[in-house]
């Protein structure tokens, strides 16, 4: 009796891991904020007060940095694209980077919109989802390496520590790590991935979209200028980000130096990052008010500010949503739909490549 009851949990566990995962994660998103809420307001009325108080011109100079990330995020992705002879306007670029954000907040996962971005390119340009997915990843990662730099440069500015913890040995390994990968990326024949691929039975069906994406990967080694380039557009979109959470936090009344700001965003990021909340949502809000208080800000203001982020983030992706319900009239074409992302979201790299056989 007992082992048949075994067997049937093992077995429901197997078919629904994933909807057990992302029921967890969104728990914990939604007891995170929650917890963050309870523990930080006396009552709805400080909230009420707090808003009252809020500076209007910082508020929405902070607002307007969005606007400058999303264009920069569209030139830096144009940049890395036009290395693989892929020209794609700015402007449409910058609707699809809009449109991930609204996936991001609607899909059970912080990848959604990459997926939804590499889909829509490889629609648009008529290229296979491998190759437009590899572009991405290096777009992605120059982000992670300017986050490094960013945190490096925290350390040189005298933020080693909090208290009495030390944060020069994670920063170096995370800068460590970012470098390893960035050049294991770069230079995917050092660990002669095409022959694994070759070796390995399973992957014969999706041998050819594997070797591609290698190949991918291995052209970039021939554009150096232009990796540098979109690594100086991560570098100026991060000192966004830093400038956003800034103004955010003076527009409440917190005088935190903005090189206070260069230590903190960079280590919150890399907190968001854990996969254990939808998006880092819950993660980065209470880890921002950790770093914040623990410089010196007043508990409910720095609340209030990891809450304000979070709305113009959700903000944002309210407006990809509405780019996304009306683009296909604008440009009258197809593109990828809620039920495309959740294949290939839930889908194993063979279902990607089918995916992509049939588009």
């Amino acid at each position: 009796m007992a082992g048949n009851f075994k067997y049937r949990l093992k077995s429901f566990y197997g078919k629904h891991k994933k909807k057990i995962f992302t029921t967890l994660r969104i728990i914990v998103s939604i007891s995170l904020i929650t917890y963050l809420i309870e523990s930080q307001f006396k009552d709805f009325k400080t909230i009420l007060d707090m808003i009252r108080t809020v500076n209007v011109p910082l508020l929405l100079a902070a607002a307007s940095i969005l606007i400058f990330g999303v264009w920069i995020s569209a030139v830096r992705w144009q940049i890395i694209l036009k290395t693989q002879d892929i020209e794609i306007s700015q402007g449409y670029l910058s609707s699809s980077f809009l449109i991930g954000s609204f996936f991001n907040n609607v899909l059970p996962t912080s990848v959604g919109g990459d997926i939804f971005r590499s889909l829509d390119i490889a629609n648009k340009a008529k290229i296979s989802v491998g190759k437009s997915a590899s572009v991405l990843v290096i777009d992605r990662f120059s982000g992670v390496v300017s986050a490094a730099l960013y945190a490096v440069i925290a350390l040189l500015l005298g933020f080693t520590t909090i208290g009495t913890t030390s944060y020069v040995i994670p920063i170096v390994i995370f800068f460590a790590i970012s470098i390893i990968l960035g050049f294991l990326i770069l230079n995917p024949s050092i660990l002669r991935l095409n022959k694994v691929v070759s070796k390995i039975k399973f992957l014969s069906r999706i041998r050819e979209k594997l070797l591609e994406v290698y190949h991918t990967f291995l052209s970039f080694k021939k554009y150096k200028l232009a990796l540098f380039k979109a690594l100086l557009c991560s570098f100026a979109l991060q000192f966004g980000f830093i400038c956003n959470y800034y103004l955010v936090a003076r527009s409440l009344g917190i005088n935190l130096s903005l090189a206070s700001f260069i230590f903190i965003v960079p280590v919150v990021a890399t907190i968001a990052m854990l996969p254990i909340a939808i998006g880092g949502t819950g993660l980065r809000e209470n880890a921002l008010v950790f770093f914040m208080v623990a410089l010196g800000a007043q508990n409910e203001k720095a609340a209030m500010t990891s809450l304000v982020l979070f709305v113009m983030l959700l903000i944002l992706g309210i407006i990809g949503g509405i780019v996304y319900a009306v683009r296909p009239f604008i440009l009258k074409q197809p593109q990828p739909s809620a039920k495309d992302l959740e294949q290939n979201l839930n889908s194993s790299i063979e279902d990607m490549a089918e995916q992509d056989n049939k588009n």
